[in-house]
């Protein structure tokens, strides 16, 4: 077994341990914003940030809805003493309503000074599919020629699969530093925001799997060279 194969299996095993345990025990971190006796989660008409209404000359009324940023957090309730809880009354049944995951909207104007960290965020990511795409194409292309145990099919699986673990650790990492910044800087009412692993689990072990794979054959190459020699 040469020595990046030893390593990659290793990283295989290791990534199926984290995952597993990542999706068994949730560590979190709390908020540590104040309490306020008075908050409250409430339904109110639409700011006028979001949304707002003109009366046109003519008595027509025009919507206008804003641009907006929004992230998907998970939350946790508080369980605060003699704490309200939301209910939900329909056809003479009555529902608690328990939130896991919210949906924070900021007015896009007041995060322009983000743009750039958003906008290379999405291009890391975008350029990231269209490499793996060409890669894909071409190992496609070498197999249908029949050229599977040679170096090229071996190279192009290896540097698909490290393209999607670096890909699996790089939104890992964007969520777990996002999810941070607005458990410091966000105060939902009633409401913890924890941070999940929520990263698709596919991509590293496909990543892993095809880094494994791309030994194999070298190893397959190598053998048939050995055996071509002896003939």
């Amino acid at each position: 077994m040469n020595k990046k194969l030893k390593i990659y299996s290793t990283l295989f095993v290791v990534a199926l341990i984290f995952l597993a345990a990542s999706n068994t025990f949730h560590y979190s971190t709390y908020s540590t914003c104040s309490t306020d006796a008075e908050e409250k989660l409430e339904l109110v008409e639409c700011p006028p940030e979001f949304m707002s209404t003109d009366t046109l000359p003519n008595g027509e009324v025009r919507t206008t809805r804003h641009r907006y940023v929004s992230y998907t957090v998970n939350v946790e309730p508080r369980n605060l003493p003699n704490q309200k809880v939301i209910l939900s009354k329909s056809s003479g049944r009555t529902y608690r309503v328990n939130l896991n995951k919210v949906n924070l909207e900021v007015p896009a104007s007041q995060v322009q000074s983000y743009y750039p960290m958003i906008l290379s965020s999405l291009l890391v990511v975008a350029v990231v599919l269209v490499w793996i795409g060409i890669l894909v194409f071409k190992l496609i292309r070498s197999i249908r020629r029949g050229e599977i145990f040679v170096s090229k099919v071996a190279q192009y699986l290896e540097t698909t699969g490290i393209l999607l673990t670096t890909l699996y650790l790089y939104t890992f990492a964007v969520s777990y530093i996002s999810t941070q910044y607005f458990i410091s800087h966000v105060h939902i009412a009633n409401y913890y925001i924890v941070f999940k692993n929520e990263c698709d689990s596919m991509y590293i072990i496909t990543g892993l799997a095809l880094m494994i794979i791309s030994q194999i054959i070298l190893m397959g190459k190598e053998l048939k060279e050995e055996q071509d020699l002896t003939v």
